[in-house]
């Protein structure tokens, strides 16, 4: 379970990291676009932050 735990804490700050600089590649692929287009851009960065605190608290209880 450590190395899981890791690997969300290292994803979490990925996804958080995207939603801060807005990396091109997780708004410009297929399944994005049509989330984004379901729930509209705000929402699908709510979802993004949601994913991104959620994994990261995670894997942090994981860990500890």
């Amino acid at each position: 379970m450590y190395y899981f735990g890791i690997f969300l804490i290292i994803y979490g700050v990925f996804v958080l990291a995207g939603f801060i600089m807005q990396f091109p590649f997780l708004y410009n692929n297929a399944k994005s676009k049509m989330l984004i287009k379901m729930m509209g851009k705000t929402g699908y960065n709510i979802l993004l932050l949601a994913v991104g605190v959620v994994a990261l608290v995670g894997g942090i209880l994981l860990v500890s």
